[in-house]
């Protein structure tokens, strides 16, 4: 299967190639940047700066942590600590420690739920004009600069025309209905 691959793709160039200049429509898309969207609109711009102040909150809580974890490790340190105190003080550090692991795994946690919540209610926004704003302008994609979701809209026609045709002109020709292949003979076994 992975040997096909690289022969259908040289075939597709070779034919998108052949075909005439003047027969070609020359797709139309655009870029759309949601990071350019939040610091260009008042809206968007509004609805992000929920994200951004959780993420300045979980962040302040988190170093707090850290330097309460910091101030107990320069106590245990100290070579004039009494080794009564210094057990005590240990399994202190180490509880805390846990709650430091526990807290920055529930941060990020959070940040990620507002995120999305963010994310959403942007998209939510934005994505109606987006693709009214595609149609009008005759764009048959948008590529959006968010990781997760490159394409923010397409025509779904446009996108599986080529394949649809593919698929007709594969049907339509003469060897398409070809029969199996029949199975080689099964070779008499070796006398011993």
């Amino acid at each position: 299967m992975r040997l096909l691959a690289p022969s259908l793709a040289a075939l597709c160039l070779s034919a998108a190639l052949a075909m005439p200049a003047a027969a070609q429509e020359a797709p139309r898309f655009a870029f759309f940047s949601i990071n350019q969207l939040v610091r260009s609109s008042k809206k968007a711009g509004a609805i992000f700066s929920e994200l951004e102040i959780t993420g300045k909150n979980l962040q302040e809580k988190l170093q707090a942590k850290g330097q309460e974890l910091q101030t107990l490790q320069q106590q245990l340190n100290s070579p004039s600590i009494d080794p009564d105190k210094k057990e005590a003080l240990a399994k202190k550090f180490r509880d805390l420690e846990f709650e430091a692991k526990k807290m920055q795994e529930d941060s990020q946690a959070e940040y990620q739920r507002v995120e999305k919540k963010v994310g959403e209610a942007i998209t939510k926004l934005a994505g109606p004009i987006v693709e009214q704003l595609a149609k009008e302008q005759k764009l048959q994609m948008v590529f959006s600069d968010q990781s997760v979701q490159i394409l923010s809209w397409a025509d779904a026609e446009w996108m599986k025309g080529f394949t649809a045709e593919v698929a007709k002109r594969l049907d339509a020709s003469e060897g398409a209905a070809a029969p199996a292949p029949k199975p080689a003979a099964p070779k008499p076994a070796p006398k011993k």
